[in-house]
Protein backbone atom coordinates (compact mmCIF):
# COMPACT_ATOMS: atom_id res chain seq x y z
CA UNK A 1 0.00 0.00 0.00
CA UNK A 2 1.34 3.79 -0.37
CA UNK A 3 2.51 5.27 2.42
CA UNK A 4 0.04 8.42 1.19
CA UNK A 5 3.71 10.48 0.98
CA UNK A 6 3.82 13.01 -1.74
CA UNK A 7 5.94 15.29 -3.30
CA UNK A 8 5.84 18.07 -5.85
CA UNK A 9 8.60 18.56 -8.21
CA UNK A 10 7.77 22.06 -9.36
CA UNK A 11 9.66 21.73 -13.07
CA UNK A 12 13.34 22.66 -11.17
CA UNK A 13 15.49 23.91 -13.94
CA UNK A 14 19.49 23.85 -14.05
CA UNK A 15 20.84 26.93 -13.75
CA UNK A 16 23.55 26.38 -16.16
CA UNK A 17 20.66 25.57 -18.85
CA UNK A 18 18.51 28.26 -20.61
CA UNK A 19 14.94 28.35 -19.64
CA UNK A 20 12.26 26.20 -20.64
CA UNK A 21 9.86 26.36 -23.18
CA UNK A 22 7.58 24.23 -20.94
CA UNK A 23 7.42 23.90 -17.06
CA UNK A 24 6.94 20.22 -15.57
CA UNK A 25 5.35 19.19 -12.85
CA UNK A 26 5.39 15.70 -11.50
CA UNK A 27 4.04 14.41 -8.55
CA UNK A 28 6.37 11.95 -6.41
CA UNK A 29 4.49 9.13 -4.63
CA UNK A 30 5.95 6.56 -2.38
CA UNK A 31 4.68 3.09 -3.33
CA UNK A 32 6.86 1.33 -0.86
CA UNK A 33 9.06 2.50 1.61
CA UNK A 34 12.24 0.68 1.61
CA UNK A 35 12.68 -2.94 -0.49
CA UNK A 36 15.58 -4.41 -2.50
CA UNK A 37 14.74 -2.40 -6.22
CA UNK A 38 17.47 -4.16 -8.04
CA UNK A 39 14.86 -5.38 -10.86
CA UNK A 40 11.99 -3.00 -12.13
CA UNK A 41 9.10 -3.75 -14.44
CA UNK A 42 5.97 -2.17 -15.44
CA UNK A 43 2.68 -3.67 -17.43
CA UNK A 44 -0.88 -4.72 -16.74
CA UNK A 45 -0.41 -7.96 -14.19
CA UNK A 46 -4.09 -8.41 -13.14
CA UNK A 47 -5.70 -7.55 -16.58
CA UNK A 48 -7.58 -4.42 -15.57
CA UNK A 49 -6.15 -2.03 -18.19
CA UNK A 50 -3.93 -0.53 -15.44
CA UNK A 51 0.24 -0.66 -16.00
CA UNK A 52 1.13 -2.14 -12.16
CA UNK A 53 4.75 -2.65 -10.82
CA UNK A 54 6.95 -5.15 -10.65
CA UNK A 55 10.56 -5.13 -8.28
CA UNK A 56 12.57 -7.68 -7.07
CA UNK A 57 15.83 -8.32 -5.07
CA UNK A 58 16.99 -10.17 -2.17
CA UNK A 59 15.79 -13.07 -0.41
CA UNK A 60 14.46 -10.40 2.68
CA UNK A 61 12.30 -8.65 -0.26
CA UNK A 62 11.78 -11.29 -2.46
CA UNK A 63 9.76 -10.66 -5.75
CA UNK A 64 7.27 -8.39 -5.48
CA UNK A 65 3.96 -6.59 -7.48
CA UNK A 66 2.27 -3.62 -6.80
CA UNK A 67 -1.28 -3.27 -8.49
CA UNK A 68 -2.20 0.03 -9.18
CA UNK A 69 -3.82 2.86 -8.04
CA UNK A 70 -3.59 1.35 -4.42
CA UNK A 71 0.00 0.07 -4.74
CA UNK A 72 -1.64 -3.30 -2.84
CA UNK A 73 1.49 -5.07 -2.21
CA UNK A 74 1.44 -9.42 -3.71
CA UNK A 75 4.74 -11.23 -2.44
CA UNK A 76 5.63 -13.73 -5.43
CA UNK A 77 8.66 -15.45 -4.04
CA UNK A 78 12.10 -15.23 -2.97
CA UNK A 79 15.17 -15.59 -4.93
CA UNK A 80 17.16 -18.46 -4.78
CA UNK A 81 19.88 -16.48 -4.71
CA UNK A 82 19.41 -12.72 -5.72
CA UNK A 83 16.88 -11.29 -8.23
CA UNK A 84 19.55 -9.37 -10.39
CA UNK A 85 19.97 -5.72 -12.60
CA UNK A 86 17.21 -6.26 -15.33
CA UNK A 87 13.91 -7.98 -15.85
CA UNK A 88 11.30 -8.08 -19.04
CA UNK A 89 7.52 -8.72 -18.81
CA UNK A 90 5.60 -10.70 -21.59
CA UNK A 91 3.56 -13.06 -22.74
CA UNK A 92 5.66 -16.74 -22.78
CA UNK A 93 3.11 -19.10 -23.02
CA UNK A 94 0.79 -17.27 -25.13
CA UNK A 95 -2.23 -17.52 -22.63
CA UNK A 96 -2.49 -13.54 -22.68
CA UNK A 97 -1.39 -12.50 -19.38
CA UNK A 98 1.78 -10.59 -18.68
CA UNK A 99 4.50 -13.18 -17.07
CA UNK A 100 7.77 -12.05 -15.96
CA UNK A 101 11.57 -12.85 -16.85
CA UNK A 102 13.99 -12.37 -14.73
CA UNK A 103 17.72 -13.22 -13.63
CA UNK A 104 18.11 -15.33 -10.09
CA UNK A 105 22.28 -15.37 -9.20
CA UNK A 106 24.26 -16.99 -11.77
CA UNK A 107 25.09 -20.50 -12.80
CA UNK A 108 23.64 -22.77 -15.54
CA UNK A 109 20.40 -22.30 -14.18
CA UNK A 110 19.62 -18.81 -13.29
CA UNK A 111 17.25 -17.24 -16.14
CA UNK A 112 13.76 -18.24 -15.21
CA UNK A 113 9.97 -17.21 -16.24
CA UNK A 114 7.64 -17.06 -13.66
CA UNK A 115 4.45 -18.31 -15.00
CA UNK A 116 1.09 -15.70 -14.36
CA UNK A 117 -2.06 -17.84 -12.29
CA UNK A 118 -4.24 -16.20 -15.28
CA UNK A 119 -6.38 -16.58 -16.55
CA UNK A 120 -7.58 -19.19 -14.23
CA UNK A 121 -6.50 -18.14 -10.82
CA UNK A 122 -5.86 -14.53 -9.31
CA UNK A 123 -2.39 -13.09 -9.54
CA UNK A 124 -3.01 -11.73 -6.02
CA UNK A 125 -2.36 -15.53 -4.59
CA UNK A 126 1.34 -15.11 -5.12
CA UNK A 127 2.01 -18.85 -4.30
CA UNK A 128 0.04 -19.61 -7.75
CA UNK A 129 2.64 -18.01 -9.67
CA UNK A 130 4.76 -20.79 -11.10
CA UNK A 131 8.85 -20.82 -11.69
CA UNK A 132 9.92 -22.17 -14.81
CA UNK A 133 13.54 -22.59 -15.46
CA UNK A 134 15.00 -21.27 -19.12
CA UNK A 135 18.25 -21.79 -18.76
CA UNK A 136 22.19 -19.82 -17.93
CA UNK A 137 23.93 -17.30 -18.43
CA UNK A 138 26.90 -18.26 -16.55
CA UNK A 139 27.54 -15.91 -14.33
CA UNK A 140 25.44 -12.51 -12.87
CA UNK A 141 22.70 -11.82 -15.88
CA UNK A 142 22.77 -7.86 -16.69
CA UNK A 143 20.30 -7.43 -18.92
CA UNK A 144 17.37 -9.28 -20.84
CA UNK A 145 15.02 -8.26 -24.06
CA UNK A 146 12.19 -10.24 -25.51
CA UNK A 147 10.99 -10.40 -28.65
CA UNK A 148 9.82 -13.17 -31.43
CA UNK A 149 13.68 -13.49 -32.89
CA UNK A 150 12.54 -15.96 -35.16
CA UNK A 151 8.64 -15.06 -36.17
CA UNK A 152 7.57 -18.22 -35.37
CA UNK A 153 4.97 -17.08 -32.96
CA UNK A 154 6.71 -17.44 -29.39
CA UNK A 155 8.48 -15.01 -27.69
CA UNK A 156 12.55 -15.84 -27.10
CA UNK A 157 14.60 -14.24 -24.89
CA UNK A 158 18.02 -12.11 -25.26
CA UNK A 159 20.39 -11.96 -22.39
CA UNK A 160 23.46 -10.94 -21.49
CA UNK A 161 26.61 -11.28 -18.90
CA UNK A 162 29.46 -9.26 -18.90
CA UNK A 163 31.08 -11.42 -21.25
CA UNK A 164 28.77 -13.17 -23.49
CA UNK A 165 25.71 -12.42 -25.78
CA UNK A 166 23.18 -15.16 -26.00
CA UNK A 167 19.23 -15.71 -27.17
CA UNK A 168 16.62 -18.36 -25.76
CA UNK A 169 15.13 -19.37 -28.82
CA UNK A 170 11.44 -20.75 -27.25
CA UNK A 171 10.84 -24.41 -29.31
CA UNK A 172 7.84 -25.25 -26.80
CA UNK A 173 6.41 -25.32 -23.28
CA UNK A 174 9.82 -25.22 -20.92
CA UNK A 175 11.98 -25.98 -23.86
CA UNK A 176 14.59 -23.62 -25.36
CA UNK A 177 17.91 -23.51 -27.41
CA UNK A 178 20.47 -21.09 -26.40
CA UNK A 179 22.78 -19.78 -29.42
CA UNK A 180 25.76 -16.96 -28.31
CA UNK A 181 25.58 -14.26 -31.23
CA UNK A 182 28.95 -12.84 -32.21
CA UNK A 183 29.10 -9.48 -30.46
CA UNK A 184 32.54 -7.47 -30.60
CA UNK A 185 30.90 -4.59 -29.42
CA UNK A 186 29.27 -5.75 -26.35
CA UNK A 187 30.47 -3.66 -23.69
CA UNK A 188 30.58 -4.83 -20.08
CA UNK A 189 26.86 -4.30 -19.25
CA UNK A 190 23.43 -2.92 -21.54
CA UNK A 191 21.43 -3.90 -24.33
CA UNK A 192 18.17 -2.59 -26.35
CA UNK A 193 16.42 -3.99 -29.40
CA UNK A 194 14.19 -2.59 -32.48
CA UNK A 195 13.87 -2.84 -35.17
CA UNK A 196 16.30 -0.75 -36.88
CA UNK A 197 16.50 -1.19 -40.45
CA UNK A 198 12.77 -1.80 -40.93
CA UNK A 199 12.66 -5.29 -42.30
CA UNK A 200 10.21 -6.44 -39.37
CA UNK A 201 12.86 -8.41 -37.71
CA UNK A 202 14.17 -7.19 -33.69
CA UNK A 203 17.46 -6.12 -33.61
CA UNK A 204 20.11 -5.77 -30.83
CA UNK A 205 21.72 -2.42 -29.62
CA UNK A 206 24.74 -2.63 -28.58
CA UNK A 207 27.82 -0.52 -27.29
CA UNK A 208 28.40 1.88 -30.38
CA UNK A 209 26.92 -0.95 -32.82
CA UNK A 210 23.64 -3.03 -33.26
CA UNK A 211 23.21 -6.35 -34.79
CA UNK A 212 20.95 -7.24 -37.61
CA UNK A 213 19.12 -9.93 -37.05
CA UNK A 214 18.31 -11.94 -40.57
CA UNK A 215 14.80 -12.87 -39.57
CA UNK A 216 12.97 -16.00 -39.81
CA UNK A 217 14.91 -19.37 -39.42
CA UNK A 218 18.00 -18.03 -39.93
CA UNK A 219 18.15 -15.90 -36.75
CA UNK A 220 18.65 -19.30 -35.03
CA UNK A 221 21.76 -19.43 -36.73
CA UNK A 222 24.63 -16.94 -35.28
CA UNK A 223 26.99 -16.27 -38.35
CA UNK A 224 24.00 -14.94 -39.54
CA UNK A 225 23.65 -11.84 -37.33
CA UNK A 226 26.28 -8.88 -38.72
CA UNK A 227 27.27 -6.19 -36.69
CA UNK A 228 26.99 -2.82 -37.97
CA UNK A 229 28.34 0.47 -36.18
CA UNK A 230 26.62 3.28 -35.20
CA UNK A 231 29.39 5.29 -33.01
CA UNK A 232 31.87 5.65 -30.34
CA UNK A 233 31.68 2.66 -27.31
CA UNK A 234 30.86 3.66 -23.81
CA UNK A 235 31.61 0.43 -22.16
CA UNK A 236 28.70 0.36 -19.36
CA UNK A 237 25.86 1.85 -21.62
CA UNK A 238 22.08 2.50 -21.15
CA UNK A 239 20.88 2.67 -25.08
CA UNK A 240 16.80 3.26 -26.43
CA UNK A 241 15.55 2.72 -29.65
CA UNK A 242 12.69 5.86 -30.98
CA UNK A 243 12.76 8.41 -34.09
CA UNK A 244 14.18 11.56 -32.37
CA UNK A 245 13.53 13.50 -35.39
CA UNK A 246 10.44 12.67 -36.89
CA UNK A 247 12.15 11.66 -40.22
CA UNK A 248 10.37 7.75 -39.58
CA UNK A 249 13.72 5.77 -39.17
CA UNK A 250 14.50 4.42 -36.01
CA UNK A 251 17.34 6.17 -33.99
CA UNK A 252 19.41 5.16 -30.82
CA UNK A 253 20.43 7.18 -27.54
CA UNK A 254 22.99 6.25 -25.44
CA UNK A 255 24.46 7.30 -22.07
CA UNK A 256 26.96 5.76 -20.13
CA UNK A 257 25.39 3.94 -16.94
CA UNK A 258 28.74 3.59 -14.57
CA UNK A 259 31.06 6.01 -16.09
CA UNK A 260 30.71 9.68 -17.66
CA UNK A 261 29.81 10.28 -20.82
CA UNK A 262 28.08 12.54 -23.26
CA UNK A 263 23.85 11.40 -23.85
CA UNK A 264 24.19 11.38 -26.98
CA UNK A 265 21.67 10.16 -29.89
CA UNK A 266 22.62 9.17 -33.54
CA UNK A 267 20.50 9.65 -35.84
CA UNK A 268 20.28 6.77 -38.75
CA UNK A 269 20.78 8.44 -42.05
CA UNK A 270 18.56 6.99 -45.26
CA UNK A 271 22.29 5.68 -46.18
CA UNK A 272 22.62 3.63 -43.53
CA UNK A 273 24.95 5.98 -41.77
CA UNK A 274 25.00 7.35 -38.26
CA UNK A 275 24.76 11.15 -37.33
CA UNK A 276 25.91 12.14 -33.59
CA UNK A 277 24.24 14.82 -31.84
CA UNK A 278 24.83 15.48 -28.13
CA UNK A 279 22.34 16.21 -26.09
CA UNK A 280 23.90 16.82 -22.39
CA UNK A 281 27.84 16.60 -22.01
CA UNK A 282 29.22 14.72 -19.23
CA UNK A 283 26.67 13.05 -17.64
CA UNK A 284 27.57 10.77 -14.49
CA UNK A 285 26.11 7.45 -14.17
CA UNK A 286 23.13 7.85 -16.43
CA UNK A 287 21.86 4.31 -15.38
CA UNK A 288 18.48 5.33 -16.35
CA UNK A 289 17.75 6.26 -20.21
CA UNK A 290 14.17 6.48 -21.70
CA UNK A 291 12.63 7.81 -24.54
CA UNK A 292 8.68 9.35 -24.62
CA UNK A 293 6.62 12.43 -25.21
CA UNK A 294 6.81 13.58 -21.89
CA UNK A 295 5.13 17.01 -22.80
CA UNK A 296 2.26 15.97 -25.51
CA UNK A 297 3.89 17.67 -28.29
CA UNK A 298 4.29 15.23 -30.72
CA UNK A 299 8.12 14.71 -30.79
CA UNK A 300 9.98 12.21 -28.22
CA UNK A 301 11.90 13.80 -25.25
CA UNK A 302 14.75 11.85 -22.82
CA UNK A 303 14.21 10.93 -19.36
CA UNK A 304 17.84 11.09 -18.07
CA UNK A 305 18.26 9.60 -14.46
CA UNK A 306 21.82 9.51 -12.33
CA UNK A 307 22.24 6.31 -9.94
CA UNK A 308 22.66 6.99 -6.26
CA UNK A 309 26.20 6.41 -6.19
CA UNK A 310 27.06 9.44 -8.48
CA UNK A 311 28.02 12.99 -7.16
CA UNK A 312 24.83 14.74 -8.28
CA UNK A 313 21.74 12.25 -8.11
CA UNK A 314 19.79 14.24 -10.28
CA UNK A 315 16.35 12.88 -12.55
CA UNK A 316 16.33 15.24 -15.85
CA UNK A 317 14.06 15.21 -18.32
CA UNK A 318 15.13 16.37 -21.67
CA UNK A 319 13.03 18.09 -24.06
CA UNK A 320 12.99 17.98 -27.69
CA UNK A 321 12.59 21.13 -28.00
CA UNK A 322 12.32 21.63 -32.14
CA UNK A 323 10.94 17.94 -32.72
CA UNK A 324 14.10 17.40 -34.94
CA UNK A 325 16.86 16.34 -31.30
CA UNK A 326 19.04 19.87 -32.72
CA UNK A 327 17.37 21.53 -29.56
CA UNK A 328 17.43 20.32 -26.23
CA UNK A 329 16.40 21.80 -22.60
CA UNK A 330 17.07 20.39 -19.51
CA UNK A 331 15.00 20.33 -16.83
CA UNK A 332 15.70 18.71 -13.13
CA UNK A 333 12.31 16.60 -12.14
CA UNK A 334 13.48 14.87 -9.17
CA UNK A 335 16.99 14.15 -7.11
CA UNK A 336 18.21 11.27 -5.07
CA UNK A 337 19.34 8.99 -8.02
CA UNK A 338 17.18 6.44 -9.89
CA UNK A 339 18.90 3.10 -11.23
CA UNK A 340 17.21 1.88 -14.08
CA UNK A 341 13.91 3.86 -14.16
CA UNK A 342 10.56 3.23 -16.21
CA UNK A 343 8.72 5.22 -18.06
CA UNK A 344 4.74 4.28 -18.21
CA UNK A 345 1.29 6.19 -18.61
CA UNK A 346 0.57 4.80 -14.96
CA UNK A 347 -2.71 7.29 -14.21
CA UNK A 348 -4.34 6.33 -17.27
CA UNK A 349 -4.07 10.46 -18.24
CA UNK A 350 -1.97 9.72 -21.47
CA UNK A 351 0.75 11.47 -19.99
CA UNK A 352 4.04 9.36 -19.91
CA UNK A 353 5.14 8.95 -16.06
CA UNK A 354 8.10 7.40 -14.42
CA UNK A 355 8.51 4.69 -11.49
CA UNK A 356 12.03 3.79 -10.71
CA UNK A 357 14.10 3.11 -7.22
CA UNK A 358 17.79 2.98 -6.30
CA UNK A 359 19.78 -0.27 -6.62
CA UNK A 360 21.80 -1.34 -3.44
CA UNK A 361 20.12 -1.33 0.40
CA UNK A 362 16.29 -0.90 0.74
CA UNK A 363 15.46 2.06 -1.24
CA UNK A 364 11.87 3.37 -1.70
CA UNK A 365 9.89 2.61 -4.42
CA UNK A 366 9.01 6.05 -6.19
CA UNK A 367 6.64 7.01 -9.00
CA UNK A 368 6.33 10.53 -10.88
CA UNK A 369 3.22 11.13 -11.96
CA UNK A 370 3.40 13.84 -15.02
CA UNK A 371 0.63 16.07 -14.43
CA UNK A 372 -1.50 17.71 -16.68
CA UNK A 373 -1.39 21.09 -17.39
CA UNK A 374 -4.65 21.79 -15.24
CA UNK A 375 -3.83 20.05 -12.57
CA UNK A 376 -0.19 21.78 -11.65
CA UNK A 377 0.42 23.66 -9.01
CA UNK A 378 1.04 27.55 -9.50
CA UNK A 379 4.58 28.46 -9.38
CA UNK A 380 5.89 30.40 -6.65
Amino acid sequence: MTTGRQLVLAGLLLTAFPAAAADFNLRMEIVDPGTAGDVKMVGDIDGDGRPDLVVGGSRNDKLNWYRNPTWRKTVILAPMTEFTTDGALGDMDGDGDLDIVIFDGEGSKNLHWYENPRPNNNPMAGFRWRRHIVGGTGSWGKDVELGDFDRDGRLDIAVRNADALSVFFQDADDQWTRRTLPARRLGSEGLASGDIDGDGAVDLVLDGAWLRNPGGGEARDPRAWSEQEIGPAYGTFKAVVADFDGDGRPDVAYSSSEGTADVAWYGQGADGRWARHVVLAAVERGHTLQAADMDGDGDIDLVIGQMHSSDAKKILLAENQDGRGADWTIHVIGTGGLHNGVVADLSGDGRPDLFGANYTGTPPVRVWLNLPPDERQPQE
